[in-house]
């Protein structure tokens, strides 16, 4: 059999990354991520796989390799940031301070997200639909933000002694007003922040005052299973039959 030409594989050799050993691939995970957070930045919402890969130096398959179809992605950009809301969260509810000053922060933090991130906030509240049949269409970070608002209502309702039963109802209704009143409120050249979440506040303080959140003062503590339960809430792991 003869040798291979020197020259095809000289030009095998220059394809892609240069030749070493393979990629960790929790490290290939965040530099993915990385990637399609400095797409989403240039171009909006209009994130594609082969942007992603692009933007990394990657072929599209070592994409599909981590990440089974586009939705999957993005959600693993709700998750990271999501990460980071609930840390800083956790530093706001460790503090003892009344109930209304503890909304007022978590408004206020929340906000601070949408307007940090208008572009990323935007796809992460587009409603995706994944490739695999089993998972229902979602909207990503909406999703997230619910499941651990819920937490924290729930460990603020039995802090005070009231039925916890609310909770889920007032995280959506929480997070889907604070969310999409950022987002218009980011339209308006002419905004003071201040005002804006001042006013946001006193539209969702009294549903928590009759509930006796009123007498309430921090910290709060929100029970780990329960972050982690809002955290990790969509995995890979098939439900139960």
């Amino acid at each position: 059999m003869s040798a291979e030409p020197d020259t095809v594989r000289a030009a095998s050799r220059t394809r892609g990354r240069p030749p070493g050993p393979p990629r960790d691939p929790a490290a290939r995970r965040e530099e993915l991520l990385d990637a399609a957070e400095r797409v989403v930045a240039a171009d909006g919402a209009a994130l594609t796989v082969a942007r992603v890969a692009a933007a990394a130096g990657y072929a599209r398959t070592a994409v599909y390799a981590v990440f089974p179809d586009l939705p999957a992605l993005v959600d693993a950009l709700a998750e990271r940031h999501m990460e980071a809301v609930i840390a800083a969260a956790d530093t706001i509810l460790a503090q003892p301070l009344p109930g209304r000053r503890l909304l007022r922060a978590l408004v206020q933090l929340m906000c601070d997200f949408v307007d940090g991130n208008p572009n990323l906030h935007h796809l992460l509240m587009q409603r995706m639909q994944s490739d695999d049949p089993r998972p229902p269409a979602t909207r990503p970070f909406f999703t997230r933000a619910a499941d651990w608002a819920a937490s924290v209502f729930d460990a603020l309702l039995r802090a005070v002694d009231a039925d916890p039963a609310p909770a889920r109802v007032w995280a959506t209704a929480t997070v889907g007003a604070v969310l999409m009143s950022a987002e218009d409120w980011g339209r308006d050249p002419g905004r003071r922040r201040d005002e804006f979440v001042d006013g946001l506040t006193a539209f969702l303080w009294p549903a928590l005052e009759s509930a006796g959140a009123g007498r309430f003062t921090g910290p709060l503590i929100v029970a780990p299973s329960v972050t982690e339960a809002a955290r990790n809430v969509h995995t890979d792991t098939p439900p139960s039959p």
